[in-house]
């Protein structure tokens, strides 16, 4: 009978199954990988541009050089091929040789192949062979083994990156994905308006119009980026400022309201925060208070002042306690030891002694921004900085009682 020689284009995941021999056939052979995965066993040959594998004295296989990601000579794989043949139709032996074969440097090359290949025999041999069944994805639902896959499938699940997941899940992923993907594009074309703005050109004013007419909230991120850095840089007109809290204020998302909140308390120019506040008062006063309360007790007066200002923006007289905490607040600055030698002579000797220790002075302030915050809620009181006063007077205030206590009889 002449020879079949079967010369084969292998396309990306052509040999999904491995042609490892029939049981008891382990005889001395090469294995040759697959690009894309699979492989094939059997006496290969190299040739320039391919490489064939002879599968049996009938057929054999003639693989293009680029397809063939790795030839594994026979003498490599001696020790695989002794406990396969050994195996024979026992099950557990099967599995036993399946974790062998991934486990340190055993076999060489894409070794989970082999591992499928002994886990899907030890299941043929023994179809409730339970520790091969879940090796190759199986679980036993109702009395019947189904792959892991399947029945996630069966359940609404989608597979994504090895995790199985709600589609509600993916499809939220899918959409921060693309967010991201589009806040990043608005953020370099942002810079480039800007950049055309500032450099003061024959296309600074269509640049301008176009950052005026910016409508998508996918923008904010790019717009907060230009307030802060504005900020800290100082390379902006006041004009082109009070256009990203204007753009801001209309996008309304997490991202808008943060940056607003951070102008109400660290920008210095007061129309700047002003303008940051007002937006606030429309959209983001919870936020805004939630920020600058805290703050009324930072070991740092200015702070505590700047955020008495914003509060002032959004005066509740449940807090007023809290406010009278801060009219008067004491902080605390550490000086570090000099470093400096000092020559010390008198009686008992002399001597060098070098630096000394730290300096820890403390200073109480008074905080017109408190004051004018707690007037803002009583305005037709004023205790100045008496603490004690203001606070009896609200304790005063509410135990009164404006009911009436007595019952008809």
């Amino acid at each position: 009978m002449s020879k079949r020689l079967f010369f084969i284009v292998v396309a990306a995941g052509f040999f999904g199954v491995q042609i490892l021999g029939l049981p008891g056939q382990f005889v001395s052979a090469d294995t040759v990988e697959i690009s894309g995965g699979g492989h094939l066993t059997g006496e290969a040959s190299r040739k320039p541009d391919s490489v064939i594998v002879r599968v049996d004295d009938e057929i054999h296989v003639a693989l293009p050089l680029s397809r063939v990601r790795r030839v594994i000579d026979s003498d490599q794989l001696a020790a695989y091929r002794t406990r396969a043949a050994s195996a024979g139709d026992d099950a557990e032996s099967h599995y036993e040789l399946a974790v062998w074969c991934v486990t340190g440097s055993n076999v060489p090359g894409d070794s989970k192949h082999y591992r499928t290949h002994h886990l899907q025999r030890a299941i043929t041999l023994d179809p409730e062979h339970a520790k091969a069944r879940a090796g190759l994805g199986y679980k036993k639902q109702n009395g019947k083994w189904i792959r892991t896959s399947d029945l996630m499938r069966g359940r609404g699940m989608i597979s994504r990156a090895g995790r199985w997941e709600l589609p509600e899940s993916v499809a939220i992923e899918d959409y921060q994905q693309d967010t991201d993907v589009n806040a990043k594009k608005w953020i370099k074309e942002v810079k480039r308006l800007v950049a055309l703005v500032l450099r003061n050109t024959k296309k600074s004013p269509e640049a301008l119009a176009s950052l005026q007419a910016i409508q998508d909230p996918l923008a904010s991120s790019a717009i907060a980026d230009q307030l802060s850095d504005s900020r800290e840089r100082g390379t902006q007109s006041r004009n082109l400022r009070m256009l990203w809290i204007r753009l801001l204020g209309k996008f309304r998302d997490s991202v808008s309201v943060q940056a607003l909140v951070q102008a109400g308390l660290m920008e210095d120019d007061p129309v700047i925060r002003e303008a940051a506040l007002d937006q606030l008062v429309q959209y983001g006063a919870g936020s805004a208070v939630a920020t600058y309360l805290p703050c009324l007790t930072k070991n740092d007066n200015a702070l505590v002042n700047r955020a008495a200002l914003g509060l002032a923006s959004f005066p509740d007289p449940e807090l007023a306690m809290t406010y009278v905490d801060a009219l008067v607040t004491t902080h605390k600055t550490e000086q570090a030891p000099s470093s400096a030698i000092n020559a010390g002579f008198g009686e008992g000797g002399g001597g060098l002694q070098t630096g000394g220790q730290k300096k820890v002075y403390v200073q109480t302030c008074k905080n017109p921004a408190v004051l004018s915050l707690l007037q803002a809620i009583e305005p037709e009181v004023d205790y100045g900085y008496d603490e004690q006063r203001w606070r009896e007077y609200f304790a005063k205030k509410r135990s009164k009682f404006s009911g009436d206590l007595r019952r008809d009889l």
